[in-house]
């Protein structure tokens, strides 16, 4: 028997560390922004102004690596307003 096991809560603090994290790296464009991630291991990121889509495409590279190495998730998603900015894996292989 495990001396602690992981629980709902214990997984929610780990994935809401991992998001602040995330965060933290991005500072001076993604607090401002909404983020989703969902069960298909895709993170969508809602862009509130032009700029910031800009400076999000300017560190593709970069957000698209910590988003696989920090977050786990496969697949980044831009959004500004109702309209998908880009659609693109996390990892190339």
């Amino acid at each position: 028997m495990l001396l602690t096991e992981l629980n709902v809560d214990d997984l929610n603090t780990l994935t809401h560390f991992r998001v602040e994290r995330f965060l933290h790296l991005f500072a001076t464009s993604l607090p401002s922004c909404l983020i989703q991630l969902d069960g298909h291991q895709t993170l969508t990121i809602h862009c509130p102004s032009t700029e910031i889509v800009d400076d999000l495409l300017d560190d593709l590279e970069e957000l698209c690596d910590r988003a696989w190495l920090i977050l786990g998730v496969n697949a980044l998603c831009l959004y500004f307003g109702e309209e998908e900015v880009l659609q693109t894996n996390t990892y190339y292989r």
